[in-house]
């Protein structure tokens, strides 16, 4: 994991959702430019296709009352998101993109297809670069354990109820925890165990601070890191 500790990661990118959109290849080429790693959200097309997109819905990112995984993925990269001209990526196209420039840190959205983690695990296997995927999902977890230990994996908590015994039988390779939460004794617990903590979302010079006593490192947005 030592490749996800060494520079901040750019939580979907570095954006502004006015120039530069989220989760798209522009966001994550400007990161690659201020020497970040990057952070991304993937979820599934109706034609089972692994695209870049942190909502369920387009609602946010594109005023349209439409459900990702009813939508091919033609047709999403046929939507521009907040008038802009940037559509949403494909999983195989961020990666083309990057090409190992930097470690990417894939988030798999919770409940959205049953087959998420086979088409992940199918794409990954070809790429060279540094790369990890988590979830709050135990379940989606547990299938990384079971079926692909080659891939790093890691869990997403926030106030967790979980005990550190519970939390070693998943096997992560690192817990990727909620900013306000940071004090939980989980945290604390798996530090002991030599399990990295990377904390969320850090937006602000309070949260920094804060994050730095306890976490090895940051997924952060809308702050300068430049000098870190």
């Amino acid at each position: 994991m030592n490749d996800f500790l060494e520079r901040p990661i750019a939580h979907r990118g570095l954006f502004d959702n006015i120039n530069i959109v989220e989760n798209t290849i522009a966001s994550f080429q400007n990161a690659i430019e201020k020497d970040c790693a990057i952070e991304l959200d993937v979820v599934m097309s109706q034609d089972h296709e692994a695209v870049v997109f942190h909502d369920y819905d387009l609602k946010r990112m594109a005023n349209k009352d439409l459900k990702i995984s009813n939508l091919s993925s033609q047709e999403l990269r046929n939507t521009f998101l907040l008038n802009t001209d940037s559509t949403i990526p494909t999983l195989d196209e961020v990666l083309y993109s990057v090409n190992g420039k930097t470690p990417i840190m894939i988030e798999i959205k919770s409940g959205n297809h049953p087959f998420i983690e086979e088409r992940l695990t199918e794409i990954l296997k070809s790429y060279k670069g540094p790369i990890c995927v988590k979830s709050f999902d135990t379940s989606t977890v547990k299938w990384f354990r079971s079926n692909a230990p080659y891939i790093k994996y890691g869990l997403i908590g926030s106030n967790l109820d979980i005990n550190i015994n519970k939390l070693k039988e998943l096997g992560i390779h690192f817990l990727s925890y909620d900013i306000d939460f940071i004090n939980d004794d989980i945290v604390m617990a798996s530090k002991d165990e030599n399990i990295p903590i990377v904390t969320w979302t850090i937006n602000s010079k309070e949260k920094l601070k804060k994050a730095y006593l306890k976490a090895d490192n940051i997924i952060f947005e809308k702050i300068d890191v430049s000098s870190l």
